[in-house]
C-alpha cells in the first residue's frame, strides 16, 4: 500500500539547506556549515541522505539540486518542452469540464495549456487560479468570471502562492480542481519542489470536490521535495503515456481513474 504522503522525513536543518539550494542552484559545505552553525561533518552527512532521496547531487565541496534542470524549470521553459503531450493532456481534460463549473487552475504549463482551449467551448465558467499567465490569458475574454487567487509571487513559475493565497482558497469552492506536479512517485503521490507552493496546491485539493492531475510522462517516477496530495484524495489522472503496472495498479485500486491520451489529440 501507498505509504504516507507527508514530505520526506527531513530535519528543519535539511530543508533549509534545499530552500538555499532552490534560491542559488548550488552550495559549499564551508557556507552551510557557517549558515546553520554545525559541523562540516555534519553537513556532508545531510548532503549524503538528501543525495540518497534524489533531491540534490554532491558536487565536489557542497552540492547542486539535482531536479534544477529537469524539475524546477521556469514557466517559459516549461511552456516549450514536450507541448504536443500537454496539449493531448489539456484537451483530454476538456470532457471533465461543463457549462457553468466552477474551475480552479494550477499554475502550470498544462493548466495554461487546458487554459488556452477554454474560450468558445464552454459557458458561464468561473475560473479561479492563481497563475499570471492564465489570468493573462483569461481576461482577454468576456465570458469567464475571473477570479485572481492574491499572494506572493514566486517569479520562477509566475504562481502566487503563500499564506494569503492559502487564506483567499479558505473562502472558496469549486467543482474541479486541476494540478500540475513536478514529481509523481508511488509512495508519496504529486510532488513540487517548492514547500510554500505544495502548501498552496493543497489548499487548492480542498477546495474543490473533483480533483484531477494533469502530469506528462516526464514527471512520473521521479521524486520531489514536498508532497501535496496523496492518491487517496485524487479523482483522475490524466498523463500521455501508460503508466507502469505496480502504479495503475495501485491507482485502480483506490479508485482514481487513469486516462491516457492517444497520438491523435496532441
Amino acid at each position: 500500500m501507498i505509504a504516507s504522503h507527508s514530505a520526506f522525513e527531513l530535519s528543519s536543518r535539511q530543508q533549509e539547506m534545499l530552500e538555499r539550494l532552490e534560491i542559488q542552484g548550488r552550495v559549499s559545505v564551508a557556507e552551510l556549515a557557517t549558515a546553520l552553525k554545525v559541523s562540516e561533518v555534519t553537513v556532508r552527512k545531510d548532503l549524503q541522505e538528501l543525495e540518497s532521496f534524489s533531491l540534490l547531487k554532491r558536487v565536489h565541496g557542497g552540492a547542486a539540486l539535482a531536479h534544477r534542470s529537469k524539475f524546477n524549470l521556469s514557466i517559459g521553459d516549461k511552456i516549450g518542452k514536450e507541448s504536443a503531450s500537454k496539449l493531448a493532456i489539456a484537451k483530454r481534460a476538456l470532457a471533465c469540464i461543463h457549462d457553468g463549473d466552477t474551475l480552479i487552475l494550477d499554475a502550470g504549463s498544462t493548466t495554461l495549456a487546458l487554459a488556452r482551449l477554454l474560450p468558445g467551448r464552454f459557458q458561464g465558467l468561473t475560473i479561479i487560479t492563481n497563475s499570471l499567465p492564465i489570468i493573462a490569458e483569461l481576461s482577454r475574454f468576456d465570458r469567464f468570471e475571473l477570479i485572481s487567487l492574491g499572494g506572493m509571487v514566486r517569479l520562477h513559475s509566475l504562481a502566487m502562492i503563500g499564506p494569503l493565497t492559502v487564506a483567499s482558497l479558505k473562502r472558496l469552492h469549486a467543482d474541479r480542481a486541476f494540478l500540475g506536479a513536478t514529481g509523481v512517485t508511488l509512495e508519496r503521490g504529486l510532488c513540487t519542489p517548492n514547500i510554500i507552493e505544495a502548501e498552496t496546491k493543497a489548499a487548492m485539493i480542498a477546495a474543490a470536490t473533483e480533483r484531477i492531475a494533469l502530469v506528462d510522462h516526464t514527471k512520473v517516477g521521479q521524486a520531489s521535495l514536498a508532497p501535496f496530495v496523496g492518491w487517496d484524495q485524487l479523482h483522475r489522472f490524466i498523463t500521455d503515456l501508460p503508466l507502469q503496472i505496480e502504479l495503475a495498479e495501485e491507482l485502480k485500486a483506490l479508485g482514481v481513474t487513469v486516462q491516457v491520451t492517444s497520438a491523435e489529440e496532441g
